[in-house]
């Protein structure tokens, strides 16, 4: 099974840079082709990032998906490349899916449970708060200030699914080098999530 984010091929992969580029000179139209060519790995991405929150949200992958288009449709990004609409796509998607969790405890008054966990092989609902969902995006964001390519190290393995030598190829690195951020970004949110 293809992961999300894997390219089919060279060519989707340069397809998506170049209508990137042509949405940031104000070709309208590459947008709209852009959703088409990358929609079936953004809905796959939802559905990844909502089997995150345990099952908890009453979201569908595919209203997930459209929510993220509409919201990047309006947003004034500097595109550069598919590696950077990918990272995009992945922070906006937690962003929204925390917001609602946000939005539900608000009307629950602090009520409902969503499990929220780094390990993309532990998908079973647990006893968490939403509480964990917001610490867990506050210590990503404050390990992207630290070394963002930790953290975009991170994104890639757990909330895209791409495995390691797939995340070596995407960032042009190692796979010794890929691991030794992995452990280090493992190693810091730990703590971070501890304290």
């Amino acid at each position: 099974m293809n992961e999300p984010y894997a390219a089919n091929d060279g060519q989707d992969q340069q397809a998506v840079t170049r209508l990137l580029h042509a949405w940031n000179g104000g070709d309208a139209s590459a947008a709209e082709r852009l959703t088409e060519l990358v929609y079936a790995q953004v809905r796959a991405i939802a559905g990844k990032h909502l089997r995150q929150f345990g099952g908890r949200m009453t979201l569908q992958p595919t209203e997930l998906a459209h929510e993220l288009f509409l919201r990047l449709m309006n947003a004034d990004v500097a595109w550069q490349d598919r590696r950077h609409f990918y990272g995009v796509v992945s922070v906006a998607m937690r962003r929204i899916l925390v917001d609602a969790a946000r939005s539900r405890g608000a009307e629950r008054r602090g009520g409902g449970e969503i499990h929220v966990t780094l390990s993309a092989a532990d998908d079973a609902p647990g006893q968490h708060d939403e509480g964990e969902a917001f610490a867990l995006e506050e210590a990503l964001a404050a390990l992207r200030e630290l070394d963002a390519r930790k953290c975009e190290v991170v994104e890639l393995n757990y909330l895209l699914g791409l495995k390691r030598e797939e995340i070596a190829e995407v960032i042009g690195v190692s796979v010794p080098t890929v691991d030794r951020e992995l452990r280090f970004a493992r190693a810091w949110l730990k703590q971070k999530l501890a304290a």
